[in-house]
């Protein structure tokens, strides 16, 4: 895993890039929505806030349509952190947002319903390591998790 993003913080390398959409584009075809294409503009964007959250130690959304993930450094691959996300499915139920969740707490599934969040169509990410830890943050466009939407 690179120390910090992609070269001049312009977002994953290309490797990374087709590892991180794949990933995102697994989950999506299990449910039959069409797959996520890579936006360079979306992962500076991630990028940008990948490296403000490692330089900064806080760990908190920036108000774009995003997911977020941290690991210890070195110990994980892009793909696992996304897996974290995918691993919200197992509490994922049928509806209309946000009554989308077994739990009946939206938030334990919103980063998987934001991966395969039917009228989203691109995806950039950005990679950054901070306090021991990588940070995974992941921009979507159209967002995703829109109350009174479906998911699919």
């Amino acid at each position: 895993m690179p120390t910090q993003g992609g070269q001049g913080g312009q977002g994953a390398p290309n490797a990374q890039a087709q590892e991180l959409l794949d990933a995102h584009n697994h989950y999506r075809a299990e449910v039959g929505v069409p797959p996520l294409q890579w936006s360079d503009r979306l992962a500076a964007n991630a990028q940008q806030w990948a490296n403000h959250l490692a330089a900064t130690g806080t760990f908190e959304h920036s108000g774009a349509g995003e997911n977020l993930a941290q690991g210890s450094a070195g110990r994980f691959s892009v793909t696992q952190l996304v897996d974290m996300w995918g691993a919200e499915k197992q509490s994922f139920k049928y509806g209309t947002f946000p009554d989308v969740s077994t739990t009946e707490n939206w938030s334990d599934v919103g980063h998987y319903t934001q991966m395969v969040w039917r009228k989203t169509t691109e995806v950039g990410c950005g990679l950054a390591r901070g306090n021991g830890n990588d940070i995974l943050v992941c921009h979507y466009n159209p967002a995703g998790n829109v109350i009174g939407q479906g998911v699919f």
